[in-house]
């Protein structure tokens, strides 16, 4: 392996490694989740009515079939509306959250059963209503409604402890989230997995590269002979006639297309809550800006780095501007070509 391809899949690995390892975690999160909620939705929603109140067991999933017993509702909110529903064969009262036309089909049964309590009808709703959900516990203001309904019924302390059931059967709540979130995540993950793999594991980090050498007319013998000479840093080596950027997608930047380079250092201050101060980060770059006016940021350790950079590249290309200036910036914002006329005269002075 020449010294380009070494440098430039070392360059790849620290680049597409994390990501790829990010992307398989999530992949294998993705699946247990999908595979999971399928095994829950295809072997355990087992029949409610099939089970006394004791046996009924708090976040386990079940399905409510044919339920008629729907007589109240004590509580709603944005999406859906809570429900009373009554089980004869524990003579207790327990909740029921529906949404949607399930939530529709519920308020249709209860207006029903109104009207037979209050002999307007000779019989309870002949409507039915079957829902799957997870059993869950009442808690928080659920609760205390559900409680006041009772006590607004006339039932004493003693007969709600004993006739009130303070679980909710949650239809919402049918590991659909949980699926789709699932399947999203494994489709996402793989796509990344991919993604990070062929840039890995494919070669694709190079190919760019090796198309603009060939272009140009500069063999990997050449570049190879070069890098043995170079200075390298962290991110990028500078060789006598080229600095090579390393990392996902490398960049062979000759100096006779380089313009102008200097240092940026950029420091952002972390705040809790947007107001609290939490201390700052500081990053360093050097930024190099070709005669297309492309501009490469190149990452640097610290500002010492980035100063030794800088002083590598002046040393093997004098004609390059490097260092910063407001009238540098200004001259490269309203008439770059006037940088590049300069650059090149001087380059011609030093051949």
């Amino acid at each position: 392996m020449g010294e380009l391809n070494r440098k430039l899949k070392s360059g790849a690995r620290r680049t597409y490694l994390p990501f790829f390892l990010i992307a398989l975690a999530l992949a294998v999160l993705g699946a247990v989740l999908l595979g999971s909620s399928l095994a829950v939705r295809s072997s355990e929603f087992r029949e409610m009515s099939e089970y006394t109140g004791t046996q009924l067991q708090t976040g386990d999933y079940y399905t409510l079939t044919d339920c008629n017993m729907i007589f109240d509702a004590f509580a709603e909110d944005n999406d859906g509306e809570y429900f009373v529903m009554y089980r004869p064969q524990d003579e207790q009262w327990m909740g029921l959250y529906l949404k949607g036309s399930d939530k529709d089909a519920a308020e249709a049964i209860m207006q029903e059963n109104w009207d037979y309590l209050d002999d307007k009808t000779d019989s309870l709703s002949s409507r039915t209503i079957t829902v799957k959900g997870r059993l869950r516990s009442m808690e928080g203001d659920e609760k205390k409604f559900f409680n006041e309904w009772m006590e607004n019924g006339g039932w004493t302390a003693a007969e709600i402890a004993d006739a009130a059931d303070f679980r909710t059967l949650d239809a919402s709540d049918t590991l659909t989230g949980t699926m789709i979130g699932g399947a999203v995540l494994l489709l996402l993950s793989l796509a990344g997995l991919i993604w990070t793999g062929l840039g890995l594991f494919g070669g694709g980090y190079k190919k760019k590269l090796l198309a603009k050498l060939a272009a140009r007319g500069i063999s990997e013998e050449r570049v190879d002979a070069e890098l043995a000479r170079a200075t390298e840093f962290k991110n990028l080596d500078i060789a006598p006639s080229f600095a090579l950027l390393r990392g996902g997608s490398a960049e062979l930047v000759p100096y006779d297309e380089l313009i102008w380079a200097y240092g940026q250092t950029h420091t952002t201050q972390h705040k809790i809550y947007g107001i609290i101060p939490a201390g700052k980060t500081v990053t360093y770059n050097v930024i190099f800006v070709d005669r297309d006016h492309k501009i490469h940021t190149v990452p640097c350790k610290n500002e010492d780095e980035s100063g030794q950079v800088l002083q590598k590249l002046h040393a093997c290309a004098p004609y390059v501007i490097v260092g910063y200036s407001e009238e540098i910036e200004k001259i490269a914002k309203e008439d770059f070509a006037q940088l590049v006329r300069h650059v090149d005269e001087k380059r011609q002075e030093q051949l």
